[in-house]
C-alpha cells in the first residue's frame, strides 16, 4: 500500500488480508462480560487499533452480522495521523512567483533609477554643459537627476511592489525625463541615445508585453526628439542605428520570455499530474475539489464522491512483481475517464488509490454510476495481464456530509465498509441524522 494514505486510505497496511467485520454491540450492553467471553488474545502482540487487536473495530465473534456501511450508532476507530496543512496549490504557487516579480520588478526600477541619477549627477559636475555651471540647464539637469533619485529611493523602500498602473508607466516617464533633460541641454544627439535603451530593456524583460511595445513607441518618439536637437552629420545614422537595436533587442526578450513561460506552464502541468496513470495527481484533485464545493454551496446542487480502491493490489506487486501493479494501474488510470462523464474530475491521490468527483450528481445516481464502474473494470481487465478488481465508497453532499472535511471521511468510510463486506464491491455513506 502507499505511504501517502489521506484522507482516501484504507485501514488495512496489507490489503491481501480479509478482515472480520466488527460486531454491532446493543444499546446498554456492558462490554466487560463480552470482552470476557472471547478467546483469549495476546494483547501485547497487537496495538490497539491493528486489525487484528481485540479492541480493533473490526475484531469480531464468529457469525456476527456484516454490515455494507457504518451505521450512526456503531463504535469505529481507525488509525489517525498527525495532520499537516495542506501543500499549496499550481495556482497559489503561481500567484506567490508573480507577486515576487512584480516586487523584484520595483526594487529592480529603483536601482535603475537611482543609478542614472547618480551618474547624471557625477556627470553634470565632471563635465559640466554647454551653459556653464549654476546655469538654467545646470540645475535643470541637476533637478532632474535628484526627481530620478527620490523616485528610485521611494520604489526602493516600498515594503511591497508598486501598483501595476505606476510600475508600467515608469519605464515611459523615464524616457520622457531622459529627452526633457536633454532637450533643455541642447546636447548632442548621441549623448542621450543610449540612456533611452534602458526603459525599453526594463519593460521587455519585466512588464507585460503590450507594455513593451508602447514603451518602445515612446521611446523612438523620444529619439526622434533628441535627434532634432542634435547637431552633427552623423545624428540621423546614430538615430537609425539605436532605434534598430533597440527594436531588435526588445523583439529578442519577448520571445526569451515567451520560451519561458512556456517551460512554466509546462513544469505547472507536470506538477498537476501523475506520470504513471496521466490522471491529475493529489494536488490537481485538491484543487478541483475546492473549486466544486465553492460552486456547490453556490449552486445548493448535490456533489458526489467516489472513493476507488485496488483490491489486493499487494498481492499484485509482491506475486507479479511492481512492473505488473505499475501496467495495471497504468491500465486503470487510462479506463477511468471513460467510465465517468464528462464533467466528472478522476485522480489518482496515492498509490492504488483513486478518486472520482461527480459535479451535480444525486447520491442514487452515484450509487449506480459507481456499481457500473466496479463492474466494467472487473470485466475489461479480465483481458489484461493481471485481472484487477476494486472496492468503492460513495458519499454525496449534503446527503452524508456538510462539510469538505466530512465528505472525504464519509467517503473513506463507505470504503473501509466495503472491504469488510468481501471487497468488488460499493458501499454508501450513511445519511446524516436530521438535526433536531
Amino acid at each position: 500500500m502507499s505511504a501517502d494514505r489521506r484522507p482516501f486510505s484504507s485501514p488495512y497496511e496489507d490489503d491481501s488480508s480479509e478482515p472480520a467485520a466488527p460486531a454491532t454491540p446493543s444499546a446498554g450492553a456492558d462490554p466487560a462480560p463480552a470482552e470476557a467471553s472471547a478467546p483469549p488474545t495476546d494483547r501485547s502482540a497487537t496495538s490497539p487499533g491493528s486489525p487484528d487487536s481485540p479492541n480493533a473495530p473490526n475484531s469480531t465473534d464468529p457469525g456476527s452480522p456484516r454490515a455494507s456501511a457504518p451505521t450512526p450508532n456503531r463504535p469505529r476507530s481507525w488509525p489517525r495521523r498527525r495532520p499537516r496543512p495542506p501543500d499549496p496549490s499550481v495556482t497559489v504557487l503561481w500567484e506567490r512567483s508573480e507577486q515576487e516579480n512584480r516586487r523584484f520588478a520595483t526594487r529592480f526600477a529603483g536601482q535603475l533609477l537611482l543609478i542614472g541619477a547618480g551618474l547624471g549627477v557625477v556627470l553634470t559636475l565632471f563635465l559640466g554643459v554647454q551653459q556653464g555651471a549654476f546655469s538654467l540647464s545646470w540645475w535643470g539637469f541637476m533637478g532632474a537627476c535628484a526627481l530620478a533619485g527620490t523616485w528610485g529611493l521611494v520604489y526602493i523602500l516600498l515594503p511591497g511592489p508598486a501598483p501595476d498602473p505606476v510600475l508600467q508607466a515608469t519605464p515611459a516617464a523615464s524616457a520622457l525625463l531622459i529627452t526633457a533633460t536633454m532637450a533643455l541641454n541642447h546636447s548632442n544627439a548621441a549623448d542621450g541615445m543610449l540612456l533611452l535603451t534602458w526603459p525599453v530593456l526594463f519593460a521587455a524583460y519585466l512588464l507585460p508585453r503590450r507594455t513593451a511595445y508602447w514603451t518602445l513607441a515612446i521611446v523612438i518618439g523620444c529619439l526622434t526628439v533628441v535627434l532634432g536637437q542634435g547637431t552633427g552629420p552623423g545624428r540621423f545614422a546614430a538615430w537609425v542605428e539605436v532605434t534598430a537595436s533597440v527594436a531588435l533587442t526588445l523583439v529578442v526578450i519577448l520571445q526569451v520570455r515567451a520560451q519561458a513561460d512556456r517551460l512554466k506552464e509546462v513544469l505547472a502541468e507536470q506538477a498537476r499530474t501523475d506520470p504513471l496513470t496521466g490522471l491529475g495527481n493529489r494536488r490537481a484533485f485538491d484543487e478541483a475539489f475546492e473549486r466544486e464545493i465553492a460552486r456547490q454551496r453556490r449552486t445548493r446542487t448535490p456533489l458526489s464522491l467516489l472513493a476507488v480502491d485496488v483490491d489486493h493490489f499487494k498481492r499484485v506487486n509482491d506475486t507479479w512483481g511492481h512492473a505488473a501493479g505499475d501496467e495495471a494501474l497504468s491500465a486503470l488510470g487510462d479506463l477511468l475517464p471513460r467510465l465517468v462523464r464528462a464533467g466528472d474530475i478522476v485522480g489518482r491521490i496515492g498509490g492504488e488509490e483513486f478518486a472520482v468527483l461527480m459535479p451535480n450528481c444525486s447520491h442514487r445516481q452515484a450509487l449506480v454510476r459507481a456499481d457500473s464502474l466496479r463492474a466494467e473494470i472487473s470485466a475489461v481487465s479480465r483481458t489484461w495481464a493481471h485481472q484487477v478488481t476494486v472496492s468503492v465508497g460513495v458519499a454525496t453532499l449534503p446527503e452524508s456530509a456538510e462539510t469538505m472535511t466530512d465528505l472525504v471521511v464519509a467517503a473513506d468510510l463507505a470504503l473501509y465498509a466495503a472491504k469488510e463486506a468481501g471487497r468488488d464491491r460499493i458501499s454508501a455513506a450513511p445519511a446524516l441524522r436530521p438535526r433536531g
